[in-house]
C-alpha cells in the first residue's frame, strides 16, 4: 500500500493526477473509435435521452450551445446521431442516436465498464462502497 500524503491538497493533487491517468486509459481503449471524449459524453447523454432539442443536450453537458452545435454536427457527419423534427414545436429538432451511434457508444461503454470492473475489483468492497455513496453525494446532492 503506498504512503498516502496527509495535506489534503498534496492528497487532492495524488487523486487529480490518478483520474487524469484513469481518463488516458479510458482514451487509449477507445483508440479504434472514430469519436472523441466529448462526443462520447454527448452520445451518453443522447443514449439516456433520446430525442432531446440541442439546447437541452449543452445544458445537459455544460457546454456553449455554439459548442454542442459544432460537436453534434461532426457526429451527424459520422452518422451518429440523426436530426428530426420536433413532433411539437416546428422550431426545433430532436437528437437522437443513429443504429450507428448506438452501436459504436455500446462498444465504449463495454470497454469503459471493463476497465472500471478491473479496477474496482482490486478494491475492497467496503471501500467501493464508501467511495460510490461519497461520489454520489458529491456529484448530486439531491440524493
Amino acid at each position: 500500500m503506498p504512503d498516502l500524503p496527509s495535506d489534503t491538497t498534496e492528497l487532492a493533487a495524488r487523486f487529480q493526477n490518478l483520474a487524469t491517468r484513469l481518463l488516458r486509459q479510458a482514451r487509449v481503449l477507445d483508440g479504434g473509435s472514430a469519436i472523441t471524449s466529448a462526443q462520447y459524453a454527448a452520445m451518453s447523454t443522447l443514449y439516456t435521452h433520446p430525442g432531446i432539442p440541442l439546447t437541452e443536450l449543452a445544458a445537459l453537458e455544460k457546454v456553449a450551445h455554439p459548442t454542442m452545435s459544432r460537436l453534434v454536427n461532426a457526429l451527424i457527419g459520422l452518422d451518429m446521431v440523426a436530426r428530426t423534427p420536433h413532433p411539437t414545436d416546428k422550431r426545433t429538432v430532436s437528437l437522437s442516436l443513429t443504429a450507428a451511434g448506438r452501436a459504436a457508444y455500446e462498444r465504449v461503454y463495454a470497454r469503459r465498464l471493463a476497465l472500471m470492473g478491473a479496477l474496482l475489483a482490486r478494491l475492497k468492497p467496503e471501500t467501493v462502497a464508501d467511495l460510490i455513496e461519497n461520489l454520489d453525494a458529491w456529484l448530486d446532492p439531491k440524493t
